[in-house]
């Protein structure tokens, strides 16, 4: 059953201001909101990343009105060249969900579970996310075995922690990411 002609602008109105309240919470971390559905937080080689994914976004039109989130990090390398961000870190998989009691929904027209959805999605990053990015803080940790970057990664990794990052990988890598040079 359909939810009705407002449904889209109900839904995709109380999404933005979720967005905007998660937004000034990790701000608080350090991360800013760099594209509609990413937060990024720039160190000198690499970027943690933030990516919130509506579920069921890539369907069309919503059919009610549930807005529920999924949580993925990553660490992008500056100098880069992959053409998307490669989501290589932890994610709100259902296990993790479940096991942290995180709820990452909410009903966008009657507002139940709005508070508790962006308590939890900002929770989520507190002790999912930033204890994961903390280990790989330290670029020359992202070169070890245990890496979650691919092995091209690691090879321009070392290419800019030797000197010789490419200029142009950083500029497409920043726009990639939303993030002004």
């Amino acid at each position: 059953m359909l939810a009705g002609p407002d449904t889209t602008k109900i839904v995709r109105d109380r999404q933005e201001a979720a967005c905007r309240e998660f937004s000034a919470r990790v701000a608080t971390l350090g991360y800013a909101r760099s594209k509609k559905m990413l937060w990024t937080r720039r160190h000198e080689h690499t970027v943690d990343v933030i990516h919130l994914h509506r579920r069921g976004s890539s369907y069309g039109g919503p059919i009610n009105f549930r807005v529920a989130f999924r949580v993925h990090f990553a660490i992008r390398v500056l100098n880069d060249t992959h053409a998307a961000v490669a989501l290589n870190g932890p994610m709100s998989d259902p296990t993790r969900t479940r096991e942290g009691h995180y709820h990452h929904s909410f009903n966008a027209k009657s507002g139940h579970m709005f508070e508790r959805c962006i308590d939890d999605l900002f929770r989520f990053v507190t002790e999912q996310g930033d204890p994961w990015f903390a280990v790989y803080r330290d670029p020359n940790r992202l070169l070890t075995a245990d890496s979650p970057l691919q092995d091209a990664g690691r090879d321009l990794l070392r290419a800019g922690l030797a000197g010789h990052p490419d200029s142009e990988h950083i500029a497409a890598s920043l726009k990639l990411l939303g993030l002004k040079p």
